[in-house]
């Protein structure tokens, strides 16, 4: 056997050895992460936490995640509202009124796609001051567009 072919093996040997010790290494120390807090519980059968069981834990932290959403939701929920259907009530007078002549047909969908878009882009792309000194108004064309989108997804439907 020559000494370049020994060293080879030596090598990988060698790393699997070490693949190996940290494989038990982990398998020995393992931790449980909870899925909702990323708190670690370790491998006894201690609680530590009152004598409240790990399945208690994430479902109260599941109902103050969900109750915070629920109320982030309600706040200012009819002017949400009255948007959403006043952009339902433009998309069905814009399918209404552009539908009578077939002359403007290609352009005003133009401008249907250009004013989503721009919301869109003011909504989701949060870096520019404007936006967040206004983010409650774009939170509403927001939700305008989203009754407009709807309305003339529904209103093709029609005919």
């Amino acid at each position: 056997m020559s000494k370049v072919s020994y060293m080879r093996r030596t090598v990988i040997v060698d790393l699997f050895l070490r693949i190996l010790s940290l494989y038990v290494l982990r398998r020995m120390t393992w931790s449980v992460r909870n899925s909702l807090n990323d708190s670690s519980v370790s491998s006894s059968t201690s609680n530590g936490s009152n004598g409240r069981t790990r399945i208690i834990r994430v479902i109260q932290e599941f109902q103050s995640k969900l109750g915070s959403k629920i109320q982030e939701v309600k706040k200012n929920l009819p002017m949400k509202l009255l948007f959403f259907l006043v952009g339902f009530y433009c998309a069905t007078a814009f399918a209404t009124v552009i539908g009578q002549t077939g002359d403007w047909d290609i352009l005003s969908a133009a401008l249907a796609v250009a004013v989503v878009e721009v919301i869109g882009a003011l909504m989701y792309g949060a870096s520019l001051p404007l936006v967040s000194m206004n983010r409650g108004l774009f939170v509403l064309l927001n939700y305008w567009k989203a009754g407009l989108t709807l309305g003339l997804f529904l209103d093709s439907f029609k005919y």
